[in-house]
């Protein structure tokens, strides 16, 4: 017995660890092979015709292709829109040809030319229409006063990029401004800045799963 012991327990002790390193990699194959997560989704973004914030964009937009959803780009018409950093985008549809029925989330994404969607009345409709049917709704920068404007963050709490006019058109709306670099509330999603949008992306794809 000493004999078989001294002879074998060398080998006893290996078997071990190679299963467990082959059992991670085929834990390693498996999270490879993993399915993307959005096929079969909808995802409207929509953009500023001149000065969107290009991270803004691009962070959320490649995430969502990469998890497989079907991305609409809409503006205020289909001419090519440019970013602050120089980005340009050609976007899909004018606003006021998509139906927010056809899409399962919402995106607005912010920069300083985001400013001339605030008073958007068929954004309005359209953020309005996607909230009563529980559709994912997300606003970024200094997009999130499109929302507050829309009245569907009434009574609610939110972020935004800070300004003196935005403090005071969110207080006058009775909306509760965190200051926070993310924010949800219920399948509202609201981030202050280009700072957070790999979270502000990451949050809308958690939501639509």
């Amino acid at each position: 017995m000493e004999v078989f012991m001294k002879k074998y327990l060398p080998i006893l002790f290996i078997l071990p660890i190679i299963f467990n390193a082959c059992q991670g990699g085929d834990d390693k194959k498996m999270e490879e092979k993993k399915e993307p997560s959005l096929v079969g989704k909808n995802i409207l973004m929509v953009i500023a015709p001149q000065n969107f914030r290009d991270e803004e964009f691009e962070e959320p937009h490649s995430l969502f292709l990469k998890e497989g959803a079907n991305v609409v780009v809409a503006s205020t018409d289909t001419n090519e829109a440019q970013g602050m950093f120089g980005m340009k985008v050609k976007p899909d549809k004018c606003i006021e040809d998509v139906n927010p029925l056809d899409f399962d989330a919402i995106v607005l994404i912010g920069g300083s030319g985001s400013t001339i969607l605030w008073d958007n009345e068929k954004l309005h409709e359209y953020v309005k229409t996607a909230y009563e049917n529980k559709k994912v709704i997300g606003a970024i920068c200094l997009s999130p006063v499109t929302l507050v404007k829309a009245g569907i963050l009434k009574g609610k709490s939110a972020t935004c990029y800070e300004t003196p006019e935005v403090v005071q058109i969110f207080k006058k709306n009775d909306v509760v401004l965190t200051g926070k670099s993310i924010e949800v509330t219920e399948k509202i999603i609201t981030a202050n800045g280009p700072p957070a949008a790999k979270d502000y992306a990451e949050k809308i794809v958690e939501l639509l799963k």
